[in-house]
């Protein structure tokens, strides 16, 4: 098996090679051929310098039958055709025809293929109708089924031509099809990534603009009262310094951010998002629009809550804001649960739902190798937060979202 297997690749990846051997071992069968003055019951002439050029053309030919199907065919078919009419022998002609015919039907030229392949079949009932009595002599009954059936061997294997083009040139569409539609989705996937990054960069541009801001007003304070009150000019520079920390944690992540920004929306003037940046504290009022919507959707918060750095706070929201969006989409309405859970070094926060059984449905799944533009953005922003994103279908149905955000990497 594998060695049929590794001819068919040789085959097929040396298409010129394989038709060169064909062409050679038909010619040496022809050559071979010629001294032989009589086959099944027929006598042929005594071979001469016509029937040589004629077996060369009728065999050598066929080594060009991809680059020009047609003059192949014309060649080899009415060389094989002259062979018989003068009753010369032709050993490999009775194969280069059906190799020349089977070659038009695959070809492009369908009109000049169709009409050499009726007149071949046409010539060969005439030259069988010729040689009836050598045909009788050898025991074969010349009939009108025996005619007939000559001609719908030649068109057959024509047809057969016609067929195997047809589904090659269904497979190819079909393979650029598919080429087409992976370059659509990696396109899709990195112009996703693109767009949430500069999101991401806007927003955290506000808050390090917040931060700046502080910190220019705190230095301020700290020189005008660096004389008259020195301890609180101390208290001032100390906030600061906090203040400039938690700065340059967020320009870290500006720089990740930064890296894949379209320049393209700059130079187009657009304009940058001024509403208020979403947190932990918005997320019950985002519950509420979610119930609203069709879903319901519990809220349950664990541990302490306590200050977040600005980025995990957005993060927090956006994970439950586009988990809470993609039930709805997908499952429809059904119910879900968020879960905020508060550790000693780090935030937990994860997103269930049922996927709509209670509707009769089989729940949901999103494929891992297919991501929806959701689930990028969302391991986008947990990835630049220094956590972890875990999503995928429950063992007991539904989708499950959980994001883990470390806080001491974020207050470093």
């Amino acid at each position: 098996m594998q060695y049929r297997t590794g001819v068919l690749e040789w085959i097929r990846t040396h298409p010129r090679h394989f038709d060169a051997t064909i062409a050679v071992v038909l010619l040496v069968a022809n050559l071979a051929g010629m001294s032989s003055r009589g086959y099944a019951g027929m006598t042929f002439r005594e071979p001469d310098l016509a029937s040589f050029v004629l077996n060369v053309l009728c065999a050598a030919p066929l080594a060009f039958r991809r680059q020009s199907p047609v003059l192949v065919a014309i060649v080899s078919i009415t060389s094989y055709m002259a062979l018989g009419f003068f009753d010369y022998n032709s050993f490999g002609g009775s194969v280069a025809m059906p190799i020349a015919i089977y070659t038009l039907g695959t070809s492009a030229a369908t009109v000049p293929g169709l009409a050499i392949t009726l007149a071949s079949g046409t010539a060969s009932v005439v030259y069988l109708a010729v040689n009836r009595e050598q045909l009788a002599a050898a025991g074969v009954e010349p009939n009108v089924w025996y005619f007939g059936s000559q001609f719908v061997i030649t068109t057959g294997l024509w047809i057969i031509g016609r067929t195997v083009r047809a589904r090659r040139l269904y497979l190819n569409d079909l393979e650029d099809r598919a080429d087409r539609l992976e370059r659509t989705a990696t396109a899709e996937l990195r112009a996703a990534l693109a767009e949430e990054r500069t999101r991401m960069a806007r927003e955290l541009h506000d808050v390090v603009a917040h931060h700046v801001s502080v910190m220019t007003v705190q230095a301020a304070a700290a020189r005008r009262m660096i004389d008259r009150s020195p301890e609180r000019s101390a208290e001032a520079m100390l906030a600061v310094e906090e203040t400039g920390r938690a700065a340059l944690v967020e320009m870290r992540r500006i720089v990740a951010a930064l890296r894949s920004v379209d320049a393209d929306e700059a130079a187009a003037g657009g304009q940058p998002d001024l509403t208020p940046q979403s947190g932990v504290a918005e997320l019950e009022p985002l519950v509420t629009r979610a119930k609203e919507a069709g879903l319901e959707v519990d809220l349950t918060v664990v541990g302490e809550p306590r200050q977040l750095p600005s980025g995990v706070d957005l993060a927090i929201f956006r994970v439950v804001q586009e988990s809470l969006t993609n039930t709805l989409t997908h499952a429809g309405p059904t119910r879900a649960a968020v879960l905020l859970r508060y550790e000693p070094d780090a935030v937990v926060v994860g997103v269930t739902d049922d996927g709509g059984r209670r509707r009769g449905g089989q729940g949901r799944a999103i494929p891992s190798d297919r991501p929806g533009h959701g689930l990028v953005g969302m391991r986008e922003r947990v990835t630049l937060n220094g956590g972890t994103l875990r999503t995928g279908p429950r063992s007991v149905g539904g989708f499950e979202v959980q994001a883990r955000l470390p806080l001491e990497e974020a207050s470093q």
